[in-house]
């Protein structure tokens, strides 16, 4: 069965749930540890729970670069739903034991990230970030000038970032697995 909308609305009308799986979901709950508890109730007995999430943002290329190229200063630490939500591994291992989540344990992967492709892959690249992360929220504030040098600082950048016919950077990522503890 799949089934589409918010994780934490619909899993308790899928229980039991034998294995959960997340590609970059969970990073976005807004109080992290009753949307995994919510999961877990939802959760069969002892059932597998497999995600994945982003490491810390300056390991993240795809970010950092960007960040770098726009002057941005990232915030400080402390859970806020987003992109880095579940960088810090003790602090997300927390979350899922308070969340009734067992054997939690994370192995971290450095993996490709195409950001554009195409005919022109520096313009979807600035289209995905006009769209995405910082970059988005700075684009769209800035004055229409201020944006097109912007846009051209990023563009020059994306273009040195072309491998294979892709604007290509690294991302830093956790996979995450536990089991579903006793029901409380």
């Amino acid at each position: 069965m799949f089934e589409v909308g918010d994780a934490v609305a619909v899993a308790s009308s899928l229980a039991p749930v034998d294995l959960m799986i997340s590609r970059h979901g969970v990073m976005f709950f807004d109080d992290p540890v009753a949307g995994f508890a919510a999961l877990r109730g939802a959760a069969a007995p002892g059932a597998p729970l497999v995600f994945s999430c982003f490491r810390a943002r300056v390991e993240n290329d795809w970010s950092h670069a960007v960040d770098r190229v726009l002057g941005v200063q990232p915030a400080g630490t402390g859970y806020a739903p987003g992109p880095y939500a579940l960088a810090d591994p003790a602090a997300t291992a927390d979350i899922l034991r308070r969340a009734g989540w067992v054997d939690a344990a994370a192995v971290p992967h450095d993996v490709p990230y195409v950001v554009g492709a195409g005919d022109d892959p520096v313009a979807d690249a600035l289209a995905f970030y006009r769209r995405i992360g910082s970059a988005a929220a700075i684009l769209a504030a800035a004055a229409s000038d201020e944006r097109a040098s912007l846009e051209a600082r990023l563009g020059e950048m994306l273009a040195t970032r072309i491998h294979g016919g892709a604007v290509t950077f690294s991302a830093a990522i956790w996979i995450w697995t536990a089991r579903a503890g006793e029901a409380a």
